[in-house]
């Protein structure tokens, strides 16, 4: 799943990671967040992928994140998804945005003080 601004040959999934790989400076970025969520065994395969499909939409792409996704069940009984997320979203150009800066909090001897990376 893409966002608009996203390129259309991003579709293929292989051209997709292959952006996102070049996209980064270092031999160990981190490429990828994955999530796995479980599906209701109550729903049918229709509402648990449009299900799916409507989380991944407001939570993710809507950000302007891409979104890989695998939906699994191989006994019936355990419907669960596997998500694949860009680490960093598109901007409304189409280009990568930075990687979210990360504050902490650090109190000693009663002092705070953040930092950021």
């Amino acid at each position: 799943m893409l966002p608009p601004m996203a390129p259309p040959e991003w579709k293929d999934r292989e051209q997709l990671w292959n952006a996102v790989e070049a996209a980064e400076k270092t031999k160990d970025s981190r490429l990828t967040r994955e999530f796995v969520v479980a599906l209701p065994i109550e729903l049918d395969k229709d509402s648990n992928i449009s299900l799916l499909q409507n989380f991944i939409q407001k939570n993710f792409v809507d950000m302007g994140m891409c979104a890989d996704f695998a939906i699994h069940d191989t006994d019936g009984h355990n419907p669960h998804a596997h998500i694949l997320l860009t680490v960093r979203p598109l901007n409304e150009n189409g280009t990568w945005q930075y990687k979210t800066e990360k504050e902490y909090l650090c109190i000693k001897n009663g002092k705070k003080r953040i930092y950021s990376y």
